[in-house]
């Protein structure tokens, strides 16, 4: 049970067809309710802001600190669950468990290396093929990797951040059971979660992804005007927040070429954006309430957590590749959205602006009603 609502239990499973049902399967608990399966835009907006409540709701649930002191996934251990390698949904292993995020990040950039002597050495002239523009030379890769690792000690998160909390990667509607009289009232009501497969054990600020019900991107309901492609991040959404001028929309046909109107879903994508707002009051009221937690950055945490989702989802190709995280993560060296605004020239040595910690460990203290606490060495 987690915060009134329900987590199925396994009863057994099989990843394999060498088992009696001669197929995979996972045998759990039953637990009522049903999924919405109508999508965002078809509830009221009365509908809509109960919606967001509740998601809100889970999310804070899921923002309790836990006694864990790795950064990984969820695994079956001998007798009880234990955090193994970092996995991604789609299965993509980051390697761990890991101590710290500085640990997590270095492994990332190690990884980088190791692709670029597998696949690179065998270059006619330096120049990467595969970049349009702007070009990535053998040397431009070398210099980012030595600033993208210069940063790694000196992009700290503020301590509200750090705490290991429980990740669930998945929370879409497919997923989210309500109970079935709320579902008809408007007034939603979770009665459990399913889908734990992907399970981690992350930093609060690794969380910071908003559903994908709340998500939006650069390309649709068309290619926004003025969106940079290089900008087009998982966790981070691209905020629509005006129409631009409809005679310059695409002209698009569809069935029995009928022309496609795309007022409804401009509508619906800039609509998201203040329901994201909304979400962030929710979650911070909800923070409150179930914690009496008014702690102000974990209030702020989906606002102020984007350049460290960038910095955490991008690499060295990326940045190669004209992102502009990583010109943000050469300026954010204090906090979140605390820049040197004045400072033109690249930044190459950060330790001239004062002491900052080079790696936060987790370890495990009885003391703390946590369990788990971030554990910071300075230089």
């Amino acid at each position: 049970m987690i915060q009134n609502f329900t987590v199925p239990k396994i009863f057994a499973f099989e990843t394999n067809f060498t088992n009696p049902a001669c197929a995979p399967y996972v045998l759990m608990e039953f637990i009522p309710g049903r999924t919405l399966t109508n999508g965002l835009s078809k509830l009221s907006r009365e509908q809509q802001f109960s919606y967001i409540k509740t998601i809100a709701r889970l999310k804070a649930s899921l923002s309790k600190p836990l006694p864990f002191d790795r950064i990984g996934s969820i695994k079956c251990g001998d007798r009880q669950h234990v955090v193994g390698p970092l996995m991604t949904l789609t299965q993509r292993c980051f390697g761990g468990p890991y101590k710290s995020m500085v640990d997590l990040w270095r492994a990332r950039l190690e990884k980088q290396f190791l692709h670029v002597l597998r696949e690179w050495c065998h270059l006619e002239k330096d120049l990467f093929e595969s970049f349009s523009e702007p070009e990535c030379t053998p040397q431009m890769y070398a210099e980012l990797a030595q600033l993208l690792s210069s940063l790694i000690p000196h992009f700290q998160p503020p301590k509200s951040y750090l705490p290991l909390v429980l990740h669930h990667p998945d929370i879409a509607f497919r997923n989210i059971l309500f109970d079935e009289s709320s579902i008809s009232t408007g007034d939603f009501k979770i009665t459990g979660l399913i889908d734990w497969g992907g399970a981690q054990i992350l930093p609060l600020m690794f969380t910071a992804k908003y559903p994908d019900v709340l998500r939006t991107n650069g390309e649709y309901p068309f290619e926004k005007p003025g969106w940079d492609y290089n900008e087009d991040w998982d966790t981070v959404p691209c905020d629509w927040t005006s129409t631009g001028a409809p005679s310059e929309w695409p002209i698009v046909y569809g069935l029995g070429r009928k022309t496609i109107y795309f007022r409804p879903s401009v509508r619906g994508v800039i609509s998201k954006f203040y329901l994201r707002a909304y979400f962030n009051v929710c979650y911070a009221e909800e923070l409150r309430t179930q914690y009496g937690d008014a702690d102000l950055a974990r209030a702020t945490l989906f606002r102020d957590a984007t350049y460290y989702m960038k910095f955490h989802e991008g690499d060295i190709l990326e940045a190669a590749h004209g992102r502009t995280w990583g010109k943000e993560s050469e300026e954010l060296i204090i906090g979140p959205n605390m820049y040197l605004g004045s400072v033109e020239e690249p930044l190459r040595d950060l330790g001239i602006f004062g002491e900052y910690p080079l790696a936060i460990e987790y370890q495990t203290s009885m003391e703390s009603p946590y369990g788990a606490v971030p554990k910071t060495y300075h230089k």
